[in-house]
Formats: C-alpha cells, sequence, structure tokens
C-alpha cells in the first residue's frame, strides 16, 4: 500500500476533536468551597435574609459574577494553543473598568466630607485579605477544572486563572462582608482579585510549564 493510501485509509471516519473546556463541576466545587470557608471561618453577614432581598447585595455579586465570566473565557482562550485571549482580556478590563466608573460615579455624588467614609467604609482593611483568604480554598478546584487544557503561556494563564479564582473568592465573601457602595466594592473587591490574579501568575509561571 502507498504512503498516501494509507494515510487516507487511517483518516478515514475521523471526527473533528471538541476542544476542552475548564470542567463545570470542578468550578462549582470552587464555589462551594469558598463559600464553605466564608460562612465556617467569618461567619454570614447578620442582615443576610433581608440582604438578598435587596438591589444592593445583588448588585455586588453580578459585578463579581461578571468578572468570574469573563475570566473564565480568559482562561479558556489561553488554554487553547494558538487561540488569541485578546477578546476575554479585554472583557475583564472592561468589566473592572466599569466598576471603576460606578464608583467615581458614586463618589462624585456625595459631599467632599463623606466621600472617604464611602471609599473605606468599615473594614477596608480586611477586604481584600479576606477574599485573598477564601481563594485558597478555590484554588485547588479552579486549577483542577483547566487540567484538559494547553495552555502555552504560563505565566498569563496563571494569571488569568487567578482572577478567576479572586473572582469567586470574592463572590463567597459578599455573603460576609455587608459593605456595597460601589467605590468601596470597586476598589478593595477588585484589590483582592488582583492579589490573586498576581498569586497565579507565579505559581502559573513554573506549574504550567509543558
Amino acid at each position: 500500500m502507498k504512503t498516501d493510501d494509507l494515510i487516507e485509509a487511517l483518516a478515514l471516519g475521523l471526527q473533528p476533536a471538541r476542544p476542552a473546556r475548564p470542567g463545570l463541576p470542578w468550578l462549582m466545587l470552587a464555589a462551594a468551597a469558598a463559600a464553605a470557608l466564608v460562612l465556617a471561618v467569618l461567619g454570614p453577614r447578620g442582615d443576610l435574609g433581608a440582604a438578598v432581598q435587596g438591589p444592593t447585595f445583588w448588585l455586588k455579586a453580578a459585578y463579581t459574577v461578571a468578572l468570574a465570566g469573563a475570566a473564565l473565557w480568559w482562561v479558556d482562550r489561553l488554554g487553547r494553543p494558538g487561540a488569541s485571549a485578546r477578546r476575554p482580556a479585554l472583557a475583564v478590563a472592561a468589566v473592572v473598568g466599569l466598576a471603576f466608573v460606578a464608583g467615581a460615579i458614586e463618589l462624585l455624588s456625595l459631599p467632599a466630607g463623606l466621600r472617604l467614609d464611602d471609599l473605606l467604609g468599615w473594614s477596608w482593611r480586611e477586604c481584600s485579605r479576606n477574599i485573598v483568604m477564601a481563594a485558597l480554598a478555590a484554588a485547588p478546584f479552579v486549577w483542577l477544572s483547566a487540567r484538559r487544557l494547553a495552555p502555552t503561556r504560563p505565566t498569563l494563564s496563571g494569571a488569568a486563572m487567578g482572577a478567576l479564582t479572586g473572582a469567586v473568592a470574592a463572590t463567597a465573601y459578599g455573603l460576609h462582608c455587608p459593605e456595597a457602595t460601589a467605590a468601596f466594592v470597586a476598589v478593595w473587591y477588585t484589590l483582592g482579585v488582583a492579589a490573586v490574579a498576581a498569586l497565579g501568575a507565579v505559581v502559573g509561571r513554573f506549574a504550567l510549564r509543558w
């Protein structure tokens, strides 16, 4: 048999393989682990029952969930060799940018004497740190969710996975944190997510090498 005939025979009937994607069950476990840690260590906010019936709780959650969704898209694209990750990276930046715009509008609408209190609240010192703590519970499951991917840029992929982990952790942290001003969430929640992304970049540089 000629080589060309052999290749054609071997290829006959083959179907294109579906691209691997992050595993949704692992991500659900990541969210559950982060929420369990927040509730067990920090406890639920005292007015959680009433808070879930109002809009501010869900607006804060909408930001962190949107950030998680954009970061998940980023992780997915970076896990495909040759695929462009520009659009999901822009989506992450856009979500964060919109949060900062909302925070700036809120601050400018307040009297000058109230702006610092609006920005700092009463828990700014521990907010970002607590998000990093919650991310420690979520991280193993987020990284397991991406085990079928094939990232070729380990540092950037690690940062994307860290951003996803941090956004999941920030969403869980909302179960404890009563702070809900747009400026506070934009600055301190985002700082916590950014810290986890930075840690992810460091880990990814070594752990995601082929």
